[in-house]
């Protein structure tokens, strides 16, 4: 049977025998914080925080929103999206996403539910964005496959190219040049 998400409680976005997508709490960071894949480490170094901050940050910062991925009770990433800027009519957000290694383990399971999470969070914005080391290949496959588009230059960050990603509304015709 095919997932579908559940707009209609406001913690739990989806739910079977051993998937669920949940709001997001202090535990869940709290855990992922020292359960964390070194490549989202890695992320974490480059953006100037540690993964404590990472996680814990978006919980509080207003017009963020933040879920938990869980396989069988164990937290395995936090994903989300924070508001960058609202004028008028035009919103624009980061969207982000740190796991555990079980997050590669456990790939089938979470990939259906990715996309129509990714989507769920991508139409609450105009436009998302973030960056991407490029040296992570299956993550670039992976936004890839989610819709993301990718700058066609790279920009360096501590000497690592990395690459930016970017998704608009329907609405919006935007073109990576």
């Amino acid at each position: 049977m095919k997932p579908t998400l559940n707009y209609f409680h406001p913690d739990v976005l989806y739910k079977d025998d051993q998937k669920e997508i949940v709001r997001a709490t202090s535990e869940h960071a709290a855990y992922l914080q020292n359960n964390m894949r070194n490549e989202d480490k890695f992320e974490c170094f480059l953006h100037d925080v540690s993964p404590w901050k990472a996680l814990h940050m978006p919980l509080i910062i207003k017009g963020a929103e933040t879920w938990t991925g869980v396989y069988e009770g164990t937290p395995v990433c936090m994903f989300g999206t924070t508001p960058i800027k609202q004028e008028y009519d035009f919103r624009h957000g980061t969207i982000w996403m740190l796991g555990s290694p079980l997050v590669q383990e456990l790939y089938r399971p979470f990939l259906r539910l990715s996309k129509l999470a990714a989507d769920y969070l991508c139409n609450q914005y105009d436009v998302v964005e973030n960056i991407v080391p490029l040296k992570h290949g299956k993550t670039v496959m992976w936004l890839t496959w989610l819709g993301f588009k990718f700058y066609p230059t790279t920009i360096k960050i501590k000497d690592t190219e990395c690459l930016r990603f970017v998704r608009c509304t329907s609405e919006l015709n935007m073109t990576v040049d």
